[in-house]
């Protein structure tokens, strides 16, 4: 963990402590998956929200014991005309709104669509300019933009290791996870999955071009040793 997340985790951590709610800026997969992880070793009620499912850029929501939950508003940015995912961040940064406003990129047939806070969407809103063109950029819901799915399901599970979980979470392969473990593509709590890896409740895993899922809870085992658990699965 940066000095940088780890001072953002602290203030977060302070704020839900002292009973209020706090927000961070939109992070990474890795950062937004490393900061949730450290709020949950100490002890500190937390979510994330992207958007849409299966988010690559979420924002991290800590909050006080006595609030079930609690969020951010989101606001999409739709941009006509324009088709390329890092074309349309530079034009939103250019702009003048700043990286950790900015969320995913979500293409469609006739333009893009950008998550951001809704206090940026409106500075925005008119026209951006993008290429040396001025393009269209209209505030949309986020209803209108989002895609995916998230499903909660209960698995019997070997073990919690992270192909254990993960190929019954997404129905894949065994073999796919071991692959996608060595080569760096499977990811727990933000950090690469190592062979032996565990899951905890709490943790999230995630594989790249299949999603997230965050193991909510161990219920028990079976009478052949498995286990029984709850999983939240998220696809793109």
């Amino acid at each position: 963990m940066t000095g940088r997340l780890r001072e953002l985790t602290k203030r977060l951590a302070a704020a839900a402590r002292g009973g209020r709610v706090a927000h961070s800026g939109f992070l990474s997969e890795d950062d937004a998956a490393r900061c949730l992880a450290q709020l949950r070793v100490e002890t500190v009620r937390a979510s994330a929200n992207g958007g849409h499912p299966a988010a690559h850029r979420r924002i991290v929501t800590a909050r006080p014991d006595q609030l079930p939950e609690a969020g951010v508003s989101l606001t999409g940015l739709y941009l006509a005309g324009v088709h390329d995912a890092g074309d349309a961040r530079a034009a939103v940064l250019a702009a003048g709104v700043v990286d950790d406003e900015v969320g995913d990129v979500v293409p469609h047939a006739d333009g893009v669509s950008l998550f951001l806070l809704p206090e940026a969407a409106e500075r925005l809103a008119g026209s951006v300019r993008c290429g040396g063109t001025v393009v269209t950029a209209e505030t949309v819901p986020v209803e209108r933009i989002a895609s995916g799915s998230r499903r909660t399901l209960r698995l019997v599970v070997p073990a919690l290791r992270a192909d254990a979980v993960g190929s019954k979470a997404f129905g894949a392969s065994r073999s796919w996870f071991v692959k996608g473990v060595a080569a760096g593509k499977v990811r727990i709590d933000g950090e690469p999955a190592g062979k032996a890896a565990q899951l905890e409740v709490g943790s999230e895993l995630w594989a790249e071009g299949l999603g997230r899922a965050r193991l909510l809870e161990v219920e028990g085992e079976t009478k052949r040793g498995n286990l029984k658990v709850v999983v939240e699965v998220e696809k793109p």
